[in-house]
């Protein structure tokens, strides 16, 4: 089938908006009408799949890298951050409601984080819909979170940000005609299909899961105008130190400890610093080194053969998808999940970051390089994601819960 009218729906995150991309290029190619409703600052990048753009005005940060998640998380941040996600999750609904009103789409998907406006509008139009998954998704049998909560300062009930949270969810609800539908109920409804962006074999508990949720692993398509990285001719091996394009706490001493211990090695290093560090703060560079504020990411996977990580989901999967073994410091809870994962099942190394040091974070590096039995799983798990073909499986299942409508 082809020539369905498919709205997509995201958060403004690099993380949740780049597997969509490769998946919208495939459903334009196949004759599909895509537009997609995204942060202004994504617009660009959204255009080149061919898909029509509904541009906001994010009320999150332009550059997440320009803000420091703190290393310990409280109560009053998850509070805050709850009502902030749930703004910005409402803050295109009037324009998307305004373009879309006239011209239905057959069909919503939607971020599983960013999924307001796209569910509200699918069950206000009675339309159907997909769920985009960007990390660990929970099955009635199996929770990777379970045990997370109990590591993590819970906000107060009473919190004036989540009484807003609530409030804003109400009466926004009560707006648009659907009075009848608790928050819980909107909140926590199933979907009939998720598209999980998360390798089958990285996901705990894969067999607990049923049709609903299909595992389409790492989408990973054209990103040139985000730019193109050349290898040196020194032929030294390449090894990329990222964090991501969040910002978080401590991050300079992190690039110090990561210098400390690769410079004098016979490897380019190229290090992609973020917002919050220059390369002036790393002092004199040696000519093996590179730093810059962001660099193209998938073009220096292509051709690394060690990554130094946070542990995010997004580029744990794109270092695993290019047959590249993570060394991984978690900064965040869930990080700490796929740190775990990555250690449990033998495809990298992890090291928490009250344990980093220049020494560790060496010693991790060079023992990963000649741990043949890992790199050989890496290996193996890059060709079953290439086998996979989850650009193309992603189009299918899409194109499939439409038809059934």
């Amino acid at each position: 089938m082809s020539g369905r009218h498919i709205a997509f729906f995201n958060y403004a995150a690099h993380g949740h908006v780049n597997p969509t991309l490769p998946v919208v290029a495939e459903l334009v190619r196949r004759g599909n009408r895509v537009t997609y409703v995204v942060a202004d600052q994504f617009a660009g990048v959204v255009a080149a799949t061919g898909a029509e753009v509904i541009p906001y005005e994010s009320v999150v940060p332009k550059s997440w890298n320009t803000v420091a998640i703190p290393a310990k998380i409280t109560g009053n941040d998850m509070a805050e951050a709850a009502e902030k996600h749930l703004t910005e999750a409402f803050a295109p609904l009037a324009e998307a409601e305004k373009r879309l009103g006239d011209d239905r789409p057959d069909l919503m998907v939607y971020d599983g984080f960013g999924y307001a406006t796209g569910r509200l509008l699918a069950r206000k139009w009675q339309l159907p819909s997909v769920m985009t998954a960007t990390t660990f998704v929970v099955s009635e049998q199996c929770n990777p979170y379970a045990g997370l909560a109990a590591t993590m300062s819970a906000p107060d009930p009473g919190h004036p940000a989540l009484a807003r949270t609530q409030e804003l969810l109400r009466t926004t609800l009560d707006a648009h005609g659907l009075g009848d539908l608790s928050n819980e109920e909107f909140t926590g409804a199933a979907e009939e299909r998720t598209i999980v962006f998360v390798a089958p074999e990285f996901q705990p508990g894969t067999e607990t899961f049923d049709e609903r949720h299909v595992f389409v692993g790492p989408c990973i398509g054209d990103r040139a105008l985000q730019g193109t990285w050349q290898r040196p001719g020194d032929g030294r091996p390449v090894v990329l130190v990222a964090l991501g394009s969040f910002g978080y706490e401590n991050q300079a001493a992190f690039y110090r400890d990561a210098l400390a211990a690769l410079a004098d090695l016979p490897w380019h290093v190229v290090m992609s610093l973020g917002g919050l560090v220059t390369p002036d703060d790393l002092g004199p560079l040696p000519p093996n080194v590179e730093a810059a504020p962001w660099v193209p990411q998938l073009s220096v996977l292509e051709h690394a053969s060690a990554f130094v990580s946070h542990a995010g989901m997004g580029s744990t999967m794109e270092a695993l998808a290019f047959g590249v073994p993570p060394v991984v410091v978690p900064r965040t809870g869930e990080q700490d999940l796929v740190a775990a994962r990555v250690a449990e099942l033998g495809l990298g190394r992890s090291i928490a970051p009250d344990a980093l040091d220049a020494r560790a974070l060496r010693a991790a590096v060079l023992d990963l390089s000649e741990d043949r039995a890992a790199r050989e799983r890496v290996r193996e798990l890059s060709a079953s994601i290439a086998a996979r073909r989850g650009p193309e499986l992603a189009a299918d299942t899409i194109e499939s819960r439409a038809a059934a409508s």
